[in-house]
Formats: C-alpha cells, sequence, structure tokens
C-alpha cells in the first residue's frame, strides 16, 4: 500500500515553499501550515530531524533520489523520497529555480506486528536472498516465502523489498 500522499518542494537552505496534497490521507503536517517552515521540524527526535536534513543535503549535493524513514510526533514511521528537480515556471517557486522535492511515499503506524517467521524472513530479505534461497534455509516451498512476503509488505505498508530492508535496518532486524 505504498502510494505518494503529498509532495513539498524545498528550497536550498531547506525551507518549504510549495505543498501539494496528492490524496485525501493522514498526513503529519498540514501542509499549508509547512510552506516557510525548516525541514524536520515536525518529526519526533532531533536525531531524526538531523538524518532527515543530511537526506535533504546529500540530494541536493549529488543530485541524487534519497530515502530516509523517521518517526513523527504522532509515533508513525514516515518513509520519504527526496529528489532534485528544476522549476523553471516562476509561478509558484520564486526562490532560485532549483528545488528538492520531498514526497511522503509511506506511513508505517507503530508498533508494526510481525510473526517470528516473518521477522526471520525479513532477517533473510535483507541478506539479499531470493525466494528460492529463503525457501531452502527453512525448507518450506517458495511459494509459502512469496505468500510472508506479501504479508509483510502489507504489514509495513511497503512496495518492495527497499522498503523491507529499511523496516529491517531500523528495527534492528539486518546486520
Amino acid at each position: 500500500m505504498q502510494n505518494l500522499q503529498f509532495i513539498v518542494a524545498l528550497d536550498a537552505t531547506a525551507r518549504f515553499v510549495h505543498a501539494f496534497v496528492a490524496e485525501e490521507a493522514e498526513l503529519p503536517v498540514d501542509c499549508e501550515e509547512l510552506v516557510g517552515q525548516p525541514l524536520g521540524k515536525y518529526v519526533k527526535s532531533d536525531s531524526d530531524s538531523r538524518r532527515l536534513r543530511a537526506t535533504f543535503a546529500e540530494c541536493l549535493f549529488t543530485s541524487e533520489p534519497q530515502e530516509c524513514v523517521v518517526v513523527g510526533q504522532s509515533g508513525a514511521s514516515y518513509h520519504f523520497l527526496f529528489e532534485k528537480v528544476v522549476h523553471d515556471s516562476g509561478q509558484v517557486l520564486r526562490l532560485k529555480d532549483e528545488v528538492v522535492v520531498i514526497s511522503l511515499i509511506s506511513i508505517m503506524h507503530e508498533p508494526v506486528e510481525l510473526t517470528r517467521r516473518e521477522e526471520q524472513i525479513v532477517r533473510l530479505i535483507c541478506t539479499d536472498m531470493t525466494n528460492a534461497e529463503i525457501a531452502r534455509e527453512l525448507k518450506v516451498k517458495s511459494s509459502t516465502i512469496e505468500t510472508h512476503r506479501q504479508n509483510i509488505r502489507q504489514k509495513l505498508g511497503v512496495k518492495g523489498n527497499a522498503g523491507v530492508v529499511l523496516y529491517g535496518v531500523r528495527h534492528g532486524l539486518a546486520d
């Protein structure tokens, strides 16, 4: 159930300059209140705020997309994607035409309760094992592993392995 829920644009000083709600969803903040605010204001901890700003800086300087998962003040985990874009219409954004777009692509309400078997499979996914390799390791059918993967992705609200690995790293299930 990973999907795009809102998009905001930040200027080079990491201040919000524009917000767009992509669909009706439970958002961490009112997008209109973001304009003019610094990045990281609405996360729960200072370390998450610093990590969010560092991810922004990495995207700004490398021009490569960057992902970051942080915990909001509500206690839910938010999965963000930063992408550097050039906005040249001059209609909405006036601060240098180069901005970073941050997109909220999924919300994971804590705590996510995975079974012991699902946690075991997340650990193996984090080692980059295929369904067939995990099935051999656990002595089950490959189709059973695919069913577990689907259940895990659904519980975490992610689309693919990257979201599962992010969860595994964040929750100590990856080496």
